[in-house]
């Protein structure tokens, strides 16, 4: 039974192996030249493995990009509950998570300038661009949340929204030279003056009672 078992290992370990190449090649391509233009001819070659075989691990475009988006948030910071803890105030809920984003942007940056452009193109794409764009409103709603609860102005939530996405982080880093601290202290003061300038969260009016 022993040799038998060590075949299987040996079998195991070879497919795990094959997957590897096939997702690192995927996670290459796409940084390089995006997802419409990538074949699986393309992932076959760079990975060195049959055309069949790529299809075998991934028999559809959504298995693919979720291995190969799977595995570049693997290396990147990652939002997570404990981003606002022992932050009560909602500058500093904000400034955490300006910092945090901008440096996910950074590390995605070779696929997020392919997806934000993609995602209208490519259904399978869109879809994983959808999910991350409601998870970062929902992180964005719990900075701001201290301040305004559930009156939260929607004209704030949209502009936080758009300072803090990855076309944002580009235009000030690629575009306009800035470093990356200083971008992130670029999307900070505009956040905080626009803090400043959002109408404080008022008391809910009381009910007169009716006299009896």
């Amino acid at each position: 039974m022993a040799p038998r078992r060590y075949t299987s290992q040996r079998r195991d370990q070879a497919m795990a192996d094959t997957r590897r190449r096939i997702v690192e090649a995927v996670v290459a391509l796409h940084g390089e030249q995006g997802v419409q233009r990538t074949s699986y001819a393309q992932i076959a070659q760079r990975a060195d493995v049959a055309v069949p075989t790529v299809y075998k691990h991934f028999p559809d475009l959504t298995e693919l990009l979720g291995a190969c988006i799977g595995h570049t948030a693997a290396s990147a910071p990652t939002l997570t509950p404990d981003l606002f803890a022992g932050l009560d105030d909602t500058p500093a809920r904000l400034d955490a998570l300006v910092a945090l984003l901008f440096a996910r942007h950074a590390a995605l940056s070779p696929w997020l300038r392919w997806a934000q452009h993609e995602a209208a193109l490519v259904p399978e794409l869109g879809a994983h661009a959808r999910h991350g764009h409601e998870r970062d409103l929902r992180f964005i709603r719990e900075a701001l949340g201290p301040r305004f609860g559930t009156a939260l102005p929607k004209a704030l939530l949209a502009l936080v929204d758009i300072l803090t996405r990855y076309s944002a982080w580009e235009t000030l880093t690629q575009d306009r030279g800035l470093s990356q601290d200083d971008a992130i202290a670029a999307a900070r003061a505009a956040i905080a003056a626009l803090l400043d300038a959002a109408p404080p969260r008022t008391a809910l009016p009381r009910i007169a009672k009716t006299p009896s």
